[in-house]
């Protein structure tokens, strides 16, 4: 009798989970629009203030980065899509967002100011105005008799509905990752 539980629990999770999929749109990165251009920190160590070096140095402040800080930029595309690949930036891409940068790697930047300056280390990044073409969607199973915009509902009997994509090829416009990298900031104090 147990055996028989754990094989129709099994099976339910089978049957429903086959309907839990979610659209996943098909992109193409088709490049960059002009040299619209914004630039930020991704992550940033304390300051370090070195007034004077009287008696030794004035010491360093590190930044070790791992899952930290993150970044999201919004498309407004309305679906999960395939993020673009660009100069080996890793970006996800996820519902009614273009794309989210973390930082995901693990890396220590250690800076140093100069007497009269304060710094700290950081994590930069720059986004470019750029276009993202959809080719297409992958279809789904859902147990919901809805689909979103862009997807045909059609129903496949009993709880069985099918979301088919109908909504073409398109372009959006919009900012997209370009670069990342580490450096120290420094300021006069």
């Amino acid at each position: 009798m147990k055996l028989l539980k754990t094989n129709l629990l099994f099976f339910c999770l089978l049957i429903f989970g086959s309907y839990a999929g979610a659209q996943t749109l098909n992109t193409q990165f088709e490049g960059w629009i002009g040299k619209n251009q914004q630039g930020f920190f991704l992550d940033t160590s304390e300051w370090h203030y070195c007034f004077n070096s009287a008696g030794g140095n004035c010491g360093s402040v590190a930044l070790t980065t791992g899952a930290s800080t993150c970044h999201s930029q919004g498309f407004d595309i309305g679906g999960a899509w395939s993020p673009p690949k660009i100069f080996g930036l890793g970006i996800a891409g996820d519902y009614n967002r273009s794309w989210t940068a973390c930082n995901s790697r693990s890396e220590t930047i250690s800076c140093s100011p100069n007497v009269g300056y304060k710094g700290r280390a950081t994590v930069n990044f720059s986004q470019r105005w750029g276009t993202e073409r959809v080719l297409g969607a992958s279809n789904y199973l859902t147990s919901r008799a809805s689909c979103p915009a862009g997807f045909r509902l059609d129903w496949l009997g009993g709880p069985s509905w099918r979301c088919t994509y109908v909504g073409g090829s398109y372009t959006k416009d919009g900012y997209l990752p370009e670069w990342r990298g580490s450096s120290c900031d420094y300021q006069k104090i």
